[in-house]
């Protein structure tokens, strides 16, 4: 029988012929490859952009990147300079990777940022053409912020003192040989326990404002207090200055708050006060000004106001003015229209984006979507930048004609790229930093509202499992409870990993829903909304209602609930579980369990400003509402497992009664101490170890699911003896109300 001869080259291309066909095979079956569910590690592989800048014609962009190494257990941080076209590749620029606050100058393709490398924080320029960095400022103490006028021949930037802090009372404690005298009203438990936070923020020094004219050394503006921000007119002739007057109380918290406003004449080197802020008291709202943005070519400013009862809990009420300064020299001279916005701005960066006086926009947030919006009197409009995209967008950066723009957009399941707009073209992504990311499998996504108590409705997000783990409804539900308490969980990737390592996403994909409610108090949901009457009365009625409501539709469990905060939310979420005895875990980090113990620790000034006010009296005057509003004073009758968790250079000492009522209150509880942690922990292995720990708590008390890991027997062993130990009791105290039945019947027929 014959034989034919069948060369290799002929073997290969019949197996490439059948590999071919067996691909079109599973693309026609509507086949694709595995996709792997997203893990507790990579939260540590996000991608975050932390600035980014537009050049003034739009040709080129620069941004910095920021992400956890597990590996080097710290936050790396990565600066890129790109061109906009679609598909130009981005350039890790070596030479500016310690840049930060980055801006291009106007005109050119030089790009100015902030850097630590000569000695302590200046002023830095980088040609991107002839790659070479320069120094712009050589002042002897830091410099926090500045800004190029739009000539691009001027410089304004604020410094504050490194040398004149002095000690903190810790040191004095620890190294001065005779009594220290100290002051009630400002001193609290953070000069005892955080020395480096204690000099940070209580000794940090007053902002200075300085000048650098073309050809011309640096001179210092004389202003009548701390410098806090400043903006530069379109014609480089002026600045509009938010500052804290010398006669204000200091600071609390670190808030952008009790600011003033005033304008600098660059010719005249003359400043004028124009809007004065008046602080809160126990008879009175507090009323403080920022914003400053100019109108291009006009001599108009862009004015916030803000009114408030407290600077914790009450958000303030904040309006908007366009004002015209050729017509006056004080606000209080001038019939000012103020439309009401919520518009609350942050520190250092711009509220307002003015193209002229009738086309103003503002990057704010709406029902915990955060874009840039038109003002129209005291409406808002969408704009055309962010149309075809959902999610949340952020750092919007203009060209110079306000025909480019740059911006960050994300959403909850879809973690956050660049993206530029361009007229007449619309919006495309010009980064893929998170492409890899973008392909995992995420939990399902949506939004839900419900009535509360008293007939409001309410908005929060639902996480539902995904994959394998999904389950059958109803599934065990895990409420998270937000901090601030003003803070909005808004539609965007991962938002909550970076206060706290909880990893609400990977608990969906271990079949546990998540409900994440905006309750009252939080902002951008209306003025009404955010301003409850009692901060321990509809935000409590909101949680709750909105349990209830997800158990009806069959969606939460209502034997497997449980609930977890950081923060206020570990306030707050414990208070919940008090009051409604229908959990049966939780994990809380960073909160307060007893405001007896608060109020007596935290400085008289903030106990005047804040806890006097939110809770109705001094503690003095009214102990019995301080009991109230301590979850750890009314755990009786509480059945959670409750995890607890504390930073030992913040909240440590003020969370060491949790574990103890809850032993007292017979709950399961372990309390953890993260080392080297403030109020948000930084270290990526300690994040780790939380988010990883927190998974198993729950799994465990909800699911019944144990990590067949070796390395966690230990734990186990721990929290199965809890589980047995309430089982007992559980039984003892059924046993005891049966007997109680029991006893009543008898005596009824006898």
């Amino acid at each position: 029988m014959p034989t034919t001869a069948f060369s290799p080259r002929i073997f290969w291309l019949l197996v490439l012929l059948i590999i071919l066909l067996l691909s079109v095979q599973s693309a026609l079956a509507g086949e694709s490859p595995a996709r792997q569910l997203f893990t507790i590690d990579d939260y540590f592989k996000i991608k975050r952009i932390t600035g980014l800048s537009l050049s003034f014609d739009g040709q080129m962009i620069a941004y910095a990147v920021e992400s956890q190494s597990l590996e080097q257990n710290k936050t790396l941080h990565h600066i890129y300079i790109s061109a906009t076209t679609p598909g130009a590749k981005p350039d890790l620029v070596e030479e500016i990777q310690d840049a930060r606050d980055m801006a291009w100058l106007p005109g050119g393709y030089e790009l100015a940022f902030l850097s630590d490398r000569d000695r302590t924080t200046q002023v830095f320029s980088y040609n991107s053409r002839s790659k070479t960095v320069s120094q712009r400022t050589k002042d002897e103490n830091r410099v926090a912020q500045f800004r190029f006028a739009p000539d691009g021949d001027s410089l304004a930037y604020i410094t504050q003192d490194v040398s004149g802090a002095g000690r903190s009372l810790y040191e004095r404690f620890q190294t001065e040989d005779k009594g220290v005298l100290v002051d009630s009203n400002s001193t609290n438990v953070f000069h005892f326990i955080d020395p480096g936070r204690t000099a940070q923020i209580a000794l940090r020094q007053p902002g200075n404002l300085w000048l650098v004219l073309a050809g011309e050394a640096p001179f210092q503006i004389n202003l009548p207090g701390d410098v806090k921000d400043f903006h530069w007119s379109s014609d480089s002739g002026k600045l509009s200055i938010t500052y804290i007057a010398d006669d204000m109380p200091p600071e609390i918290f670190g808030m952008f708050r009790n600011t003033s406003v005033g304008i600098f004449d660059v010719g005249s080197r003359c400043f004028s006060v124009f809007a004065t802020a008046v602080p809160p008291s126990n008879v009175r709202v507090g009323t403080f000004y920022a914003g400053g943005e100019w109108i291009p070519g006009e001599n108009k400013i862009l004015l916030r106001r803000v009114t408030e009862k407290d600077p914790w809990v009450s958000p303030g009420f904040p309006d908007w003015a366009l004002v015209d300064l050729s017509a006056t020299k004080k606000l209080e001279e001038t019939k000012q229209v103020w439309r009401e916005t919520e518009i609350y701005g942050s520190d250092g960066k711009p509220i307002f984006f003015p193209v002229s006086d009738t086309k103003i926009y503002t990057n704010k947030s709406v029902k915990a979507v955060r874009s840039l919006y038109q003002l129209k009197d005291s409406n808002i409009m969408p704009t055309p930048f962010v149309r075809d995209l959902k999610g949340s967008s952020s750092l919007f950066q203009f060209s110079a004609d306000f025909e480019q723009v740059a911006f960050v957009n994300e959403s909850l399941t879809r973690p956050p790229e660049i993206y530029i707009w361009q007229e007449g073209q619309g919006s495309s992504q010009a980064t893929s930093l998170n492409e890899a990311l973008a392909q995992r499998i995420m939990p399902i996504a949506k939004e839900v509202t419900w009535k509360s108590v008293d007939g409001t409705i309410v908005h929060g997000w639902l996480l539902e499992p995904v994959g394998t783990g999904r389950g059958d409804k109803p599934w065990p539900t895990i409420t998270y409870v937000h901090s601030g308490p003003g803070l909005v969980m808004p539609d965007e990737f991962a938002f909550y990993f970076r206060y706290w390592p909880y990893p609400l996403g990977v608990y969906a994909l271990n079949g546990m829903a998540v409900f994440v409610p905006n309750y009252r108090g939080t902002r951008t949901f209306g003025r009404e909304f955010a301003d409850p009457d009692r901060f321990d009365g509809e935000p409590v009625d909101d949680i709750i209602s909105g349990i209830e409501r997800l158990v009806q539709r069959g969606i939460a469990d209502p034997e497997r609930l449980a609930v977890s905060g950081h923060s206020h939310g570990a306030w707050l979420g414990p208070l919940v579980v008090s009051r409604a005895k229908i959990f049966r875990a939780g994990s809380f980090a960073e909160g307060l369990g007893n405001f007896i113990v608060g109020y007596d620790l935290m400085s008289g000034r903030l106990n005047r400003e804040v806890h006097d006010i939110i809770s109705g009296a001094t503690l003095y005057d009214d102990p019995a509402r301080y009991i109230e509003l301590s979850p750890e004073l009314n755990f009786k009758g509480v059945e959670a497992a409750v995890l607890f968790e504390a930073g030992t250079r913040s909240l440590s000492i003020m969370m060491l009664g949790f574990p103890k009522a809850a032993q007292a209150a017979g709950m399961p509880s372990e309390y953890i101490i993260d080392p080297k942690t403030g109020h948000t922990i930084t270290l990526p292995r300690l994040s780790k170890e939380s988010a990883t720990k927190n998974l198993d708590w729950f799994l465990f008390w909800l699911r019944g699911v144990e990590d067949p890991d070796p390395a966690k027997v230990e734990q186990y062993v721990r929290w199965r003896e809890m589980r047995e130990q309430q089982e007992e009791r559980h039984e003892i105290t059924n046993d005891a109300l049966l007997r109680g039945t029991m006893g009543k019947t008898n005596m009824q027929s006898n």
